[in-house]
């Protein structure tokens, strides 16, 4: 079974965490991280079946890992890469922005015969994006609607100053591209760093975000629409949020946990 080591200890992760626990994913779970390390002990006592080695340095779990699984923050993403790939083990990327904004990444473990994985998250429809780069893409645009409280404490409403907590309707609070889109909202558009990935890069894809009032909808809805030169790929997804996290969709958890168990079930 492959060694696997978590960095961050939130809600990802302890389902990550569990699901290996649980032999949902065949893997040995050798080493968690926190800078929380609260959070890692926290994770430790919830395991019944697995004892991980609790680490207060990035590089002892590189060292000791095979995979390593970032479910941290974007900011996280290019030291971990860089620890990651230099030693020739492969990552799993749930931060997608982190890798939107550092490329390199992907050309280090191209480098180093490495492998960076991440997984389709709160979307569907990745499948068809990829294959459709096999035509001709002439648009993608991402809309996504999500509670107000979600969204609130981005640094996009620090830069606009904006206040929008008593909204009685649906607004659209931002629209342009998913490079913008992934550095004024980190905590919530993961999905435009996949799509954008996955797809024709951070530029050329279109987002727009919308505000939902938090009493009448409590859901996160992602539409993608991908028009080509051979027809049109339309997807909706509403998904309920994690009940510990409202920031994340459920599927966003769920989805990791398959994509792992792809990797590591074999």
């Amino acid at each position: 079974m492959r060694k696997i080591g978590i960095v961050g200890c939130g809600v990802i992760g302890t389902e990550i965490a569990l699901a290996i626990d649980k032999k949902k994913i065949m893997a040995d779970l050798v080493a968690i991280y926190d800078i929380n390390h609260n959070k890692s002990e926290e994770l430790l006592h919830k395991l019944k079946k697995v004892s991980p080695k609790i680490v207060t340095e990035l590089k002892e779990l590189v060292d000791i890992s095979e995979l390593v699984i970032e479910t941290a923050t974007p900011k996280v993403v290019p030291e971990l890469a860089k620890l990651t790939l230099n030693r020739k083990k492969d990552i799993f990327v749930l931060s997608v922005g982190g890798l939107l904004a550092n490329q390199w990444i992907f050309q280090l473990a191209k480098k180093n015969n490495s492998k960076v994985y991440f997984p389709s998250g709160a979307i569907v429809g990745i499948d068809g994006l990829k294959a459709s780069k096999f035509g001709k893409i002439k648009s993608v645009s991402l809309t996504t609607s999500k509670p107000i409280s979600t969204l609130i404490n981005n640094p996009y409403f620090k830069k606009y100053r904006d206040n929008l907590s008593s909204i009685k309707k649906p607004k659209i609070i931002y629209e342009g591209n998913a490079k913008d889109a992934i550095k004024y909202f980190p905590q919530n558009i993961n999905v435009a760093g996949t799509i954008a990935i996955s797809g024709i890069g951070s530029e050329k894809t279109k987002v727009k975000i919308i505000a939902l009032p938090d009493k009448k909808i409590n859901k996160n809805i992602h539409e993608i629409e991908i028009i080509t030169n051979f027809g049109r790929i339309y997807t909706k997804t509403e998904n309920l949020p994690s009940k510990e996290n409202p920031k994340t969709s459920q599927l966003a958890i769920y989805s990791a946990i398959s994509t792992l168990a792809e990797l590591c079930n074999k």
